[in-house]
Order: structure tokens, then sequence, then C-alpha cells
């Protein structure tokens, strides 16, 4: 793929760009970026990588994340969207129509290489990338409403709160809470319009409310007052002399508990047999060094930063949130999935564990993404269930430089690749099982690699794919791959079963 534009500004730059951007004081967020999109975006004719959104990837059918390049036909730019003519696509076995309409303008990555030489790209793609930061990171859902004026002082409110939350000044409990806040008043912003949509899809605008969809119209009172609700609980936050004043009052209380060791129970309810069951496993499991909570939502079970979460619901959605120094238990085996598309089911980091759990890789990219830290798998299955060999690139665990991983006594089933273990990070596997895989491990130069009693089977394309450095003398052997005797990979004969190919450097 072509390289793109990418920008360094220091924080104190973006503020003082994004005050220019709303420097008018009229109008909603959304109309001033329109006016300066019209001033300084090439209305026709560059070229840019298109990182799909997850709607478009769940409308054409291809797993999230996914890249293609395009050119630009024209753009809308009322509705800050382009019309593109797609080029080709990261995964040449993925299919996308040659031409896609609305695709809005943040998902556009300008190429410093275009095709025609009188397009000012750069402008273009430091306007982009502006006013992509400004709605991944500041935007609010009501800053778009009706009638309401954005202006320059909310922008320094919002970037001073930003900055609070990436520098530490806001605890981890805290931060959280803010994070998932603001998720939840943009799903549900996402859901109004969704519901919107398809209400003139379906030509319905003008009919009596008796025609209208089932529950349409109170699922739009609870998610308009879910909105509202979020729109007060941000004041706490936003402004910040109020803001102070509640870190403050939240600090003196985390001060209080940090001595004890916080343990999260995640229940729906359910009969009193279960219940009984459920109370046995908790008292077994924990001490009086344990302080114990359950609660039946999982954003507020992880906002609490537990130790150890512990799942006694048969399946649960996780949101989507960095953890690290967590333990995550299953009781009897629970399932764990992703409630919409993303890139990762888990994103771990430090030091955490997955004991009795079942994994699926239903809505994301990676099941168990393992950055720099130690990683502990027991008793674990991570399976995916909506494998097509054409279009699907799922992947069980990837291991990223420092990252330091045992798994044991677990299955991996059905992966594109089941295990990725990139230069400078340990896996270890004992007792496990790959198999209906393409690629059951892929593993580069650098990394480190134990099997044990492990078996690798089925896989379509190969066991084991190793990519070398294009210095390394002996393509024969891999320096950090170690496969005991009592493995079982494939048929048996590992010069067939272990593929050693020439590292392509661009893809790491």
């Amino acid at each position: 793929m072509p390289t793109v534009y990418t920008f360094n500004r220091t924080n104190e730059e973006l503020l003082q760009q994004l005050q220019r951007v709303f420097s008018s004081g009229s109008g909603t967020a959304r109309e001033q970026w329109c006016l300066q999109a019209e001033m300084l975006v090439e209305p026709v004719g560059w070229d840019a990588l298109w990182k799909l959104s997850k709607d478009f990837c769940k409308k054409f059918e291809v797993r999230f994340p996914c890249i293609a390049y395009v050119t630009i036909t024209s753009v809308d730019f009322d509705q800050l969207a382009a019309h593109v003519e797609v080029l080709t696509v990261q995964h040449e076995t993925i299919s996308l129509p040659e031409a896609v309409e609305d695709v809005p303008l943040i998902e556009l990555w300008p190429t410093i290489e275009q095709r025609e030489e009188c397009i000012n790209a750069v402008t273009t793609a430091e306007f982009i990338d502006l006013m992509r930061f400004f709605y991944n990171n500041l935007w609010m859902p009501w800053d778009d409403q009706d009638d309401k004026v954005f202006l320059s002082d909310t922008i320094e409110d919002r970037m001073e709160l930003w900055l609070d939350l990436h520098n530490g000044t806001i605890p981890n409990c805290v931060a959280r809470n803010i994070k998932l806040l603001r998720n939840s008043a943009i799903n549900a912003y996402e859901r109004l319009r969704a519901l919107d949509s398809s209400l003139c899809e379906e030509d319905m605008a003008d009919e009596d409310d008796s025609m209208l969809p089932p529950n349409y119209i109170i699922l739009c009172a609870e998610l308009t007052a879910r909105l509202d609700s979020h729109m007060s609980q941000w004041t706490l936050y936003e402004k910040s002399l109020i803001r102070k004043q509640y870190l403050a009052k939240a600090k003196k209380k985390w001060q209080k508990n940090k001595s004890k060791r916080n343990v999260v129970a995640l229940w729906r309810g359910g009969s009193i047999f279960e219940f009984d069951d459920i109370s046995k496993y908790l008292r077994t499991h924990l001490t009086s060094e344990h302080t114990l909570t359950v609660t039946v939502s999982a954003e507020e079970a992880l906002s609490l930063e537990p130790e150890e979460l512990l799942v006694c619901s048969k399946e649960y959605e996780i949101p989507e949130m960095p953890l690290s120094q967590i333990s995550i238990t299953g009781f009897k085996g629970t399932s764990l999935k992703a409630p919409d598309m993303r890139s990762c089911l888990l994103i771990l980091s430090e030091i955490c564990s997955l004991r009795e759990l079942t994994l699926h890789c239903s809505n994301v990219n990676t099941v168990v993404h393992m950055s720099t830290g130690t990683l502990t798998v027991r008793r674990c299955v991570l399976r995916n269930d909506s494998y097509s060999s054409q279009v699907d690139f799922a992947q069980g665990i990837v291991a990223k430089p420092g990252a330091n991983i045992l798994i044991e006594d677990s299955t991996f089933d059905n992966f594109y690749s089941g295990i990725v273990v990139y230069k400078g990070a340990q896996v270890e596997l004992r007792n496990c099982t790959l198999k209906n895989c393409s690629v059951g491990i892929q593993l580069y130069s650098g990394s480190k690699v134990t099997l044990n009693k492990t078996n690798i089977s089925a896989c379509a394309e190969q066991c084991i794919r190793c990519e070398v450095d294009s210095d390394v003398a002996d393509k024969n052997s891999v320096e950090g791959l170690e496969i005991k005797p009592n493995c079982t990979i494939g048929s048996g004969n590992l010069q067939k079963e272990v593929l050693i190919v020439k590292q392509d450097v661009s893809l790491i």
C-alpha cells in the first residue's frame, strides 16, 4: 500500500488549529467543519487509503479492519464525505464494489504520491487529520444538535480534559468511567441515527404511528433519555472547576480502598439454585483478603479496576478497552464476545491471566492482542465460528514485542492464523491443540516459540510458518523455535509441516 501523510502536532498546536476552525462561533460543530472543508479540501482527483469503518465492513461482509487504495471522484462538503473509486484492496481475496458513495472524509488518508500532479494533497491531508482527531477524541453527539452554537471555549475545555485523561492527572478508575460515558453516548446517538435511516428506507416518514416499526417509539424515547442523561453527567468532567472537585472526592475514596484486593463478579441473575452454585464457587475462590463486588454491567465491572474479574453468567459481551493487571476467570466455561465490530476482543498488557473461558472471534479480527507484559492462558477455547477461507483473516492470539505468553490446556479452532508471534515476543504452549487453521503458528525472526505436548492438525496452508530475516544463512532451521518430541505437528514430517520463508519487512 502507498505511504500516507502523517502529522506530529504538539498539544498546543492542536488546540490553536482547532480554535481557528471554531473561531467564527456560529453554527454547530459539523457546520463549521463543512465551511472549512470547502476552503481546504480538494474537490476531486486525489488518491488515498480508505480504512473501512465497521459499518462498511459489515455492509460488504468483510472482517474489520480492512484497507483499500482509492481515488476520490467527488467530495460532498455538506456531508463531509466523498465518493470513491476502489483501485486495490489490502488482501487480494477481498472483493469491494468498484465505486462507493458517502465515505466519511475521516476514513481517508491521502497518499504522499499522487497520480495527478496538480493535487494539493498535503493541505487536504492536514485538514482531514485535524478533523479526525476532533471526531475521534473530542466530539460529543450534542455538538451537532440543531440550533446549537459550538464555541472555541468548548474546545479549550475538551482539550484540557483529553490531556488530563492521557497524562495521569485523572485516576484510571475515573478515566475509564469518562471513556465509557463517551462511548455510551456515541452508541446511543448512532442507534438513533440507524433507527431514523431504517424509517427513511421504508418510506414511512409520512405514515401514522400505527405503521411504525415495532418498538420504534419506545426505543427512540429510551435512547433520547439516555443521551440527555449522559449530557448531564458529562458536565461533571468537561468543566475544569467541577472536575477537580469531583476528582478530589474520587481520589479520597480510592486511597481508602487501595490496600484491598479488588474482585468483581459479573452475574446477570438467575435461579436460586444457580445462585447457590455461584456462592459456593466464590467462597472457595476468595479469601478474607479480597473485597467482592457483584454487578450486572461489564462496563461498570471493568471501571472498578478489579484485580480479578469472575464471569459467572454463561455468556457476556465485553466492551472495547485496553486492560492491564487483570485476571479474568469464567465460571463453568463462560463465553466472551464483542457486542459489535472492532479489531480485538481483548487488548492486554502488563501481568494478565485468562482461565476457563471460551473466547469467540465473531465481530473481531483478533481474539487476544498482548503487548509488553506477561500473559497466562489456562483451559481456554478460542474459536472462530464465522470462518471463510476467502475473506477471513481472523487471528487467535497476537504476541507483540515484549510479550511473554504461557498457554496451557487450551484449544484454537478455525482461524486464519492461530497464533502470531512477533520479534521480541515469547510464547510457550503446553498440552494445547490448534486445528482447522490456515496457518497454525506464524512466527518472525527474533521471537521464541516452545511447543510441549502440543498438537497442530488440519491446517489448510501450513502448520507452522516462520518468516526469517534476509541475512539468515541457514533457511533449514529456525532459531527460537523449539518443538519437543512429544508434539504432533501435522503429518509429523517437520520438513514439510514447518515452512521457512524470507521475511516481508513491509508487513511487520
